[in-house]
């Protein structure tokens, strides 16, 4: 307002503005002032009306009093009529001065007294006349006597009300002759107030014309400026515009409430819609679930196409408005790539697993004398052959952990072990590899310094092996390299420490980075991907450990990793030859338990009761059980859940299990056979008899008289040589080499122990071969034997799974042996599920 009018021009209006609201001021006081006379006109009226009322009653009053006084003197008639006429008088009189003072709050308390005293007096005028013909004297002079004091106290009455309204008139006037003198003296020195205001206005108005002219100029002046700022602001908006149109990202900028200002054409290309289209649209047109924590987002084009896209979100504050950048790309191509890449991992897996799965058990079997007795120098050399074959094998495994780590697929199947039992197994594991350059392995610390942890125990020992590979690659030749294991209330801690040079300063933020290796002559040639610290890295985090190094004092690395230990057990109690055959039952229900346990006791078995998952790994960790029955509900796991993870367990693979539960032939449908290793499901309530058949069945040795007959479904012969070799006379191997062979030899009527399927095939995957193998009745247990890592579908189907080039002859062997002695005869009753 100051810009547009200036200062002048405000006292103006402002001077205008005080001469209208005195000129206001004053109308309204002499309005109320007319209100005023108003009001004490209407107050004086009625004053003297009252007044008036009063003063004909008092006279009326006398004139009765006179016609009485006439009556008894003897002229009665003419002086009757008169008391009647000044009587009805009276009485209108009074309800004149009622009307009358209706607004008076003080006379409206006199008035009842002023009709009671008229009353009593009328009615003593009439008594007085009804004696004065008896000749009673007495009587007639007392009844005068109270008609007098009835009449001087309506006197006195009448007076007092005359005399209040008389000080009401009085104080009436004394406001009204007040307000006049007020009136007197504020009209004119209102009127004087408008006359110096109006100067005012007319000074003001006056100044206001004669400065038009410099004002006018001010304004023309920033006219000029705002136009040149203008064009400056398009200017720079042009070239922002311009430099957002050559980004190859579509570019957003949102206000406070998400919707679009400004966007580039990469934004309208790749939404396929108009620029002015996008802009004033809100986000959650393009991006639905814009806002959400996540990096990686579906977007939507205008004709409904999605595709994904990687957002990233700068949020500003400004001129207190509120928004953000975002930068949006089309990750459409990364995932295609990353489709590649899987499939190209997913290859190699196959095409380089599969060999040397091969190439490393057959060196193995030969180095090993399976072949027989070998000349030196052919001995030495395969011995190199294998031990290269170890390093081609690690780094194969290496590169496709560091891949399964990056999409999140890197499995574990964890149990509870000791640490020291890892360590020391650990150790020996790899005493020979550290003999080659002329080390020793040593177990430092307190010997009974032990703690047991939760663990996926290949994993871990693939750690340690990382570690003491490293501590040997760098520990000077003829050294030690030390390996300790400390305990406290929460943790295991693994340590491994070499004498070597130590880390270099520049190293040490990225050496848990995966390819790091020092930039260094002497340590390049040692070899190596440069993955194994950050696979084990991932292994220790998973796990919820953790992972890290020092100097060592003395000159030396120590590594070292944590695991968090578990509760104590107590040890397990060796059971005795002579005693009873033992059955864990897994049963929640304690009646139901307690009615298992005499059953069972009936038949010579001793049960022991554990009512969830927990006890019951806590009963198989104290003592050893010769079967196991299971309730599928449980209250803290699915009891088929615990099923799978007895059967990762060494002590597990073998246990016979037999269902006992209320929903047994429901789940045994709906799975249609997929969990391997049940003897039998039984329904509640139990059938005593079929409980005793089953347990019968699962102590009985199998039924067939020489080794096991199984079923190796694999396409690369020198691997199903190998299997042959590991497995020797405890199996007759079966070959088939694709889907169409599997097939036919399950319809051929042999019986087999155990089908090994490799999912790689040439006419489709070995998965589709499940349902055939389920249709058997009992059904074979399956084992996974492939250069592929299964997933977790086809792992519910299968009694075991190992993973070629993984596997090491022993293991292999131990796992099929297992599997063949878990399965039951061939005269299990038909509803068994194997």
């Amino acid at each position: 307002m100051v810009s547009l009018f200036g200062r002048t021009g405000l006292v103006t209006l402002a001077a205008t503005a005080t001469v209208l609201l005195l000129f206001l001021a004053g109308g309204t006081f002499a309005l109320r002032i007319l209100e005023d006379a108003r009001e004490q006109r209407t107050a004086v009226n009625t004053s003297y009306a009252i007044m008036e009322d009063l003063l004909e009653l008092r006279s009326d009053i006398h004139e009765m009093m006179a016609a009485r006084d006439q009556v008894l003197l003897g002229t009665p008639e003419p002086y009757r009529r008169t008391m009647a006429a000044a009587r009805a008088r009276v009485m209108g009189e009074m309800a004149a001065l009622e009307a009358a003072a209706q607004g008076d709050a003080w006379q409206q308390s006199l008035l009842p007294q002023l009709r009671h005293g008229v009353m009593a007096m009328l009615t003593r005028l009439e008594q007085t006349l009804r004696f004065a013909g008896r000749g009673d004297a007495v009587d007639l002079l007392l009844l005068l006597r109270e008609a007098s004091a009835e009449r001087m106290r309506l006197l006195r009455l009448a007076d007092q009300m005359i005399a209040r309204e008389r000080s009401n008139l009085e104080a009436s006037n004394r406001a009204y002759t007040a307000r006049v003198r007020q009136a007197r003296s504020i009209i004119p020195v209102t009127f004087g107030a408008a006359v110096l205001f109006a100067l005012a206005a007319l000074w003001g108005m006056h100044r206001y014309r004669h400065s038009n002219a410099e004002r006018y100029a001010a304004l023309e002046e920033s006219k000029r400026a705002t136009e040149a700022a203008n064009a400056a602001l398009a200017e720079n908006r042009s070239r922002l515009q311009s430099i957002l149109d050559h980004a190859r990202d579509p570019i957003l900028l949102l206000n406070e409430r998400d919707q679009v200002q400004l966007a580039n054409a990469a934004a309208a290309e790749q939404f396929r819609m108009p620029l002015t289209d996008v802009i004033g649209q809100s986000v959650r047109a393009f991006i639905p679930d814009f806002g959400q924590p996540q990096r990686e987002v579906e977007a939507h084009r205008a004709d409904g196409a999605i595709f994904p896209a990687e957002l990233s979100i700068g949020r500003y504050e400004q001129d207190g408005e509120r928004g953000c950048v975002c930068v949006l790309r089309d990750v459409t191509e990364r995932h295609r790539l990353d489709a590649m890449k899987n499939e190209f991992v997913s290859t190699v897996s196959h095409e380089l697993r599969t060999p040397l799965t091969s190439i490393r058990a057959a060196l193995g079997l030969v180095t090993g004398g399976a072949a027989g007795a070998l000349p030196q120098p052919a001995g030495e050399l395969l011995g190199i052959a294998h031990k290269n074959a170890e390093r081609l094998v690690l780094l194969v495994n290496d590169i496709l952990d560091i891949e399964k780590m990056e999409a999140g697929r890197l499995e574990f199947r964890r149990e509870r072990i000791s640490a020291r039992q890892l360590l020391e197994q650990a150790v020996e594991a790899n005493r020979a590899y550290a003999g080659q350059f002329g080390l020793r392995l040593e177990i430092e610390g307190d010997p009974a310094a032990d703690a047991e942890v939760y663990a996926d125990a290949p994993r871990i020992q693939q750690v340690l092996a990382n570690l003491l590979s490293n501590a040997a690659k760098f520990s000077p030749p003829g050294g030690v390299v030390e390996v300790g294991l400390t305990v406290d209330a929460g943790s295991a801690i693994f340590r491994v420490r070499d004498h070597g040079p130590g880390i270099p300063e520049a190293f040490r933020s990225q050496i848990f980075q995966r390819f790091a290796q020092a930039d260094s002559s002497d340590v390049r040639q040692k070899g190596g991907t440069g993955l194994g610290l950050a696979i084990s890295r991932a292994i220790v985090e998973h796990h919820a450990g953790q992972i890290g190094f020092e100097d060592a004092a003395g000159g030396g690395t120590c590594f070292f990793f944590s695991l968090p230990r578990l509760v104590e057990r107590p040890p397990t109690q060796p059971v005795a030859s002579s005693q009873a055959r033992r059955v864990l039952i897994v049963e929640d229900d304690a009646d139901v338990a307690r009615l298992l346990q005499m059953m069972l006791s009936q038949h010579g078995w001793e049960g022991q009761v554990a009512h969830d998952a927990a006890a019951a790994f806590a009963e198989l960790g104290r003592q050893h059980f010769d079967a196991l029955t299971l309730d599928l509900m449980l209250p803290d796991e699915d009891g088929l859940s615990l099923l799978r993870r007895l059967r990762q367990r060494p002590d597990g693979r073998g246990l016979p299990v037999v269902v006992v539960s209320a929903i047994a032939d429901q789940r045994r449908r709906a799975l249609n056979g997929d969990a391997m290793g049940v003897v039998d499901w039984l329904d509640k309530p139990i059938d005593q008899g079929r409980l005793r058949e089953a347990l019968h069945h699962a102590l009985r040795a199998s039924a067939e008289d020489g080794p096991a007959t199984i079923l190796h479904v694999e396409d690369d012969d020198d691997i199903c040589h190998v299997v042959s070799a590991v497995m020797g006379d405890e199996a007759r191997m079966q070959p088939a080499r694709s889907l169409a062979e599997a097939r036919a030899a399950l319809a051929g009527g042999t019986r087999f122990a155990l089908v090994i399927v490799d999912l790689g095939l040439p006419d489709g995957s070995g998965f589709d071969l499940l349902p055939d193998i389920q249709a058997l009745r009992p059904s074979p247990p399956v084992l996974i034997f492939s250069a592929s890592d299964a997933d977790a579908r086809m792992t519910r189907h299968a009694a075991a799974t190992l993973v070629k080039s993984r596997t090491e002859n022993r293991l292999l062997h131990d796992t099929i042996r297992h599997l063949i002695e878990a399965a039951p005869p061939a005269s299990q009753p038909k509803e068994a599920v194997l």
